[in-house]
């Protein structure tokens, strides 16, 4: 199953493109959709889709921005631009970027599907790459004990393994089963090199976080004894899980202080400066020294609200103070709280209060 992430300003689009297409037996999921690149950037650094279909004209953070910032922070990501004009700027400002496609609108739910069936082509290729140049890594494989990290690539979904909460192992696990086909899964030296890919990233993060892997994972030492040829896929999806949650414990056991301290950084940081246009996951996660990726997952875990959500929240309590204290224009707060449109912050103070900034000065 390929994540797809759709983002256009129009919301009878992003209807159309969400209720036109079979998604439960396309071979697709559409994971997440937004209106604007801003919001979408930051729902993608939970969700990680696969692909991205978005507008190229839209507010806040255009979808030439918005795919070069993704391509920065998910790599992996394939991208398929939309547009309602033949612009050649844009175009070649697209290709630059590597995008995979760029389509003048409107476009067919049978050519969109066509161009997402090539698409998937080319992630199977590079997963199947990946595989190969893992397995091409693995020499003097012991089946009594772990090899020690060797520093070679990993798949995109092992590397969420840094960021998975114990919860979502099991989703982790299926997931990462889904990138291979079925006849892959069906042979016992292909599971081998999956179990020593995740326990060699599973070693890669224990020794990030101090501990001693062969300590942490002595039950999966002897993957002979755990594996064998009539393993059932609901053992392996359990054993696969039981590694992670292993080493997700380990994990926040060993980060607990050290997120507390992070997250402590970021909100001093962000009610300093959530007046800054230019605040963003990408500065904040800068300012305290991690990956944005990390920082997203950390911040929603410890704190309960989305970074997003945060930083909303700290704008519209100010919002709130100044209407109720001062004789300030709405356009004059709103951007005296970070906002650069006046009409998104009265969009965004109504969608969160209920009422618009004149409505609650005057209430």
């Amino acid at each position: 199953m390929y994540k797809v992430f759709f983002v256009d300003d129009e919301a009878s689009m992003r209807a159309g493109i969400r209720d036109s297409i079979d998604w439960d037996n396309s071979g697709f999921t559409l994971a997440g959709e937004a209106p604007d690149g801003e919001m979408a950037l930051s729902l993608m650094q939970e969700i990680m889709p696969d692909i991205l279909i978005t507008d190229v004209r839209m507010p806040f953070m255009d979808g030439i921005e918005l795919s070069r910032k993704a391509k920065k922070t998910m790599p992996w990501i394939k991208i398929v631009i939309l547009s309602g004009h033949d612009e050649f700027e844009y175009a070649k400002q697209a290709i630059a970027i590597g995008v995979e496609d760029y389509l003048l609108k409107p476009v067919t739910s049978g050519r969109l599907m066509e161009i997402l069936g090539e698409i998937a082509g080319k992630i199977d290729e590079e997963r199947r790459s990946n595989v190969e140049k893992l397995i091409s890594s693995m020499q003097d494989i012991s089946a009594s004990g772990l090899i020690p990290f060797a520093g070679f690539s990993k798949l995109p979904m092992i590397e969420k393994l840094r960021y998975a909460s114990k919860a979502e192992a099991p989703r982790f696990v299926e997931d990462y089963l889904e990138s291979f086909d079925s006849t892959s899964i069906a042979s016992f030296m292909f599971l081998y090199y999956i179990f020593m890919d995740i326990l060699l990233s599973s070693s890669k993060i224990i020794e990030e976080f101090g501990g001693d892997a062969k300590k942490v994972l002595s039950d999966f030492s002897d993957i002979g004894g755990l594996l064998n040829a009539d393993s059932g896929i609901d053992n392996i999806k359990a054993l696969l899980t039981s590694i992670m949650e292993k080493v997700i414990d380990f994990r926040d056991a060993a980060a607990g202080s050290k997120y507390n301290e992070i997250i402590a950084r970021a909100q001093e940081h962000i009610q300093s400066n959530y007046a800054d246009k230019d605040i963003s996951l990408h500065s904040v996660a800068k300012e305290v020294s991690i990956s944005p990726n990390h920082f997203s997952t950390i911040f929603s875990q410890e704190t309960g609200e989305t970074f997003i959500g945060y930083i909303t929240r700290i704008r519209l309590e100010q919002a709130k103070v100044l209407l109720k204290t001062t004789q300030m224009r709405t356009s004059d707060i709103g951007y005296e709280v970070g906002y650069n449109d006046t009409h998104y912050f009265s969009y965004v103070f109504k969608k969160h209060t209920g009422l618009t900034p004149k409505e609650f000065r005057s209430k």
